[in-house]
């Protein structure tokens, strides 16, 4: 379950930080700013670079929120929500935080997207194992391979680089990926605990237990958002971005942090020079090899 502390909260993990932010209205939650904030906190920016660590938002009470998905405890998030509940946004700013801030020999990406279109930004990020899949002959073919690396895994004991699988509108791939599509990633979901396999999976019907319990039964962390149903734990929340996070007992309601049209701009600039020092840190690194075997 979150940690609250009077700091930052994180999902699974015993962490402590010691930025609090000023409480944050509804709806005002920014990615680019909150990124700067918590990357003026040593503490918090070395959390951030931790594998699996991912970015939400604020909670009401304008303490940041982040989720562990390497906890054995989290690996797999269900967000939930109808239309404009803003699953899509909370999806693109958990994977940007990760981009942003781990190496990709740590961390990759494997993204579904049947809109085509939420997610250009990550085309150029070295973390991407193959091109956002957005059409269903392109997704069976990656999941097909993600299957045959799960087997291999388990195979070899192997758990990392750890795989963060992310599916956008899980109901579209269902109608067009059919049965196979929700075969190959039940797999997942149920197997990719042990190799180090998370699934990120947005759907429109958390609480349609005759199709989707199954699946939703190994994912132990949900973020929902809006909903219409008369049960729904979201029913009064307010769209856009609202959310609780239902992690073991103790919901958080939260805002998530909004990743801008703007924010994408900033992004493509952090990762260039991201990738820029790390280039200028392995030529670095070369030539001290260098030296030592002409001192040998």
């Amino acid at each position: 379950m979150p940690l609250a502390t009077n700091t930052a909260r994180f999902v699974e993990d015993d962490s402590r930080s010691r930025l609090t932010l000023a409480r944050v209205p509804l709806r005002h939650v920014h990615f680019l700013a909150l990124v700067r904030e918590l990357s003026a906190d040593a503490q918090l920016r070395q959390a951030l670079q931790v594998p699996g660590t991912a970015l939400l938002g604020v909670a009401t009470d304008g303490v940041p929120l982040m989720i562990r998905l390497a906890s054995p405890d989290v690996t797999h998030v269900l967000i939930s929500g109808m239309k404009a509940s803003g699953k899509t946004e909370a999806l693109r700013t958990m994977l940007a935080s990760i981009a942003l801030y781990q190496k990709p020999h740590d961390i990759q990406f494997s993204v579904f997207d049947p809109k085509g279109n939420a997610f250009e930004f990550l085309a150029n990020t070295p973390h991407l194992l193959a091109a956002v899949a957005t059409t269903s002959e392109r997704a069976l073919q990656q999941l097909r391979w993600l299957e045959n690396e799960l087997e291999r895994r388990e195979q070899e004991n192997i758990v990392r680089p750890r795989l963060v699988v992310a599916v956008d509108e899980f109901e579209e791939w269902l109608a067009h990926g059919g049965r196979e599509f929700q075969v190959h990633l039940a797999r997942l979901a149920q197997r990719g605990r042990g190799v180090g396999i998370s699934l990120l999976l947005c759907t429109n019907k958390g609480n349609n237990t005759e199709r989707n319990a199954p699946l939703r039964a190994n994912f132990p962390v949900r973020l929902v958002g809006k909903s219409s149903g008369a049960n729904d734990e979201g029913q009064k929340l307010g769209g856009r971005g609202d959310f609780i996070l239902m992690a073991g007992s103790e919901p958080v309601r939260f805002q998530a942090a909004y990743f801008s049209a703007q924010a994408e701009s900033a992004f493509q600039t952090q990762l260039r020079e991201n990738r820029s020092r790390a280039s200028n840190a392995d030529n670095t690194l070369g030539s001290l090899v260098r030296r030592l075997r002409r001192v040998k």
